[in-house]
């Protein structure tokens, strides 16, 4: 497990779907997916950990422009769990995009470290990765 505090400031952090990278003045960036920060590389020699936080950014943004169904399903997800859980409901969703409830039953209902949240949020992180399924293979064949 990584220490946040030996890396000196934070630079900045950028949340994913089921993970965030955390950018550190020494060019350090630590990355958790949902269990605990570990080191996931240093920034290229050459780059400032600010340009390559700012770099991630824009390649994020532009992602968003791009698929905006998928950006809408992060982004709800986010507000549905943390990091530490986000993984869990992500999982559920994949394997039971249209089951709503049995999504809820897995993952925030089951034996432990569960998801807080009720069925209508699930429900709708349902259709939102529906959404955002039917939008990548739209681009796909579009590509």
């Amino acid at each position: 497990m990584a220490k946040l505090t030996g890396h000196g400031a934070e630079v900045g952090t950028i949340q994913y779907l089921t993970t965030a990278k955390r950018y550190f003045a020494d060019g350090t960036v630590l990355k958790n997916s949902g269990f605990g920060w570990k080191i996931h590389g240093k920034v290229k020699e050459g780059i400032t950990p600010e340009q390559a936080f700012n770099n991630a950014c824009e390649r994020l943004r532009l992602r968003d422009i791009e698929l905006p169904a998928f950006a809408a399903y992060r982004k709800a997800l986010l507000k549905v769990a943390g990091v530490s859980k986000r993984w869990k409901i992500h999982q559920c969703i994949d394997l039971l995009p249209g089951d709503p409830d049995g999504v809820w039953s897995e993952a925030c209902d089951g034996y432990g470290d569960n998801v807080h949240a009720d069925i209508d949020e699930v429900a709708e992180l349902c259709r939102l990765y529906d959404a955002a399924l039917r939008e990548q293979r739209a681009a796909k064949k579009a590509a």
